[in-house]
């Protein structure tokens, strides 16, 4: 320590720094007695560090290196032999598709249709060696009744459709002996349809069994049968 402590607290009471009066005192005892204590040689060490020694100089960061970017050196270009392949290629994914002719497309569609022909005959033939009947199959009928069998007193419904142009159509019912026992002649609407309602019972009626009921226009009859039954329901 020695006669840098005594300067240093010289050049604070010369810049007047800290407490004067305990400068001195500390400066004359150490004078006298070349003692300092620890309390008064912190209170010096610190109005030292506070007021005359520079600020420590901020550490100046190194420049960062710089980054270097790796580039990728440009692709080789194909060689003669290789342009050459690359655009037989491209030829061959571009060949147009050829056009089909029209002769062609009916040849196919004649071949289409026998095809198909000869599945349906085949599907009917396999239905008759299994014992299937067409016979069951249900076609539109040009005269219905509204039951197949009646009671004396029944209601009869009749109704019908015409496959040729005419405006009137003449409706019987004929009994087990082909008697006629009703007649009617009924107007078709413009939908070539007709309808009429007859009750059954009366003269001709008598004997049970099948009964006809025809309808004739334009040179065509239809037919459809009922069951009657002379009795009355009740």
């Amino acid at each position: 320590m020695g006669q840098f402590f005594t300067d240093d607290v010289d050049e604070l009471i010369r810049l007047g720094h800290g407490d004067q009066e305990r400068l001195n005192r500390i400066k004359s005892e150490y004078q006298t007695k070349k003692l300092v204590t620890l309390e008064d040689r912190r209170y010096v060490e610190g109005l030292i560090a506070r007021y005359m020694r520079p600020a420590a100089e901020p550490q100046q960061e190194k420049p960062k290196a710089r980054e270097e970017r790796i580039v990728p050196p440009p692709p080789t270009p194909p060689k003669q032999q290789d342009r050459f392949e690359i655009k037989q290629q491209k030829a061959k994914m571009e060949k147009p598709i050829p056009k089909i002719g029209a002769k062609k497309m009916r040849n196919i569609a004649i071949s289409v249709a026998s095809v198909a022909v000869a599945v349906v005959i085949i599907g009917l033939i396999s239905l008759n060696q299994d014992g299937i009947s067409l016979d069951g199959i249900d076609e539109p009928k040009n005269l219905e009744l509204d039951q197949k069998s009646y009671y004396r007193g029944d209601i009869i419904s009749i109704s019908g459709r015409v496959n040729v142009p005419t405006n009137v159509v003449s409706l019987g019912i004929f009994n087990t002996q082909n008697q006629p026992v009703w007649t009617e002649t009924v107007n078709v609407d413009e939908n070539g349809e007709y309808s009429t309602l007859v009750i059954a019972g009366g003269d001709g009626w008598e004997q049970a069994g099948t009964y006809a009921v025809t309808a004739n226009y334009a040179g065509t009859q239809d037919q459809a049968n009922f069951s009657f039954n002379p009795t009355s329901q009740d």
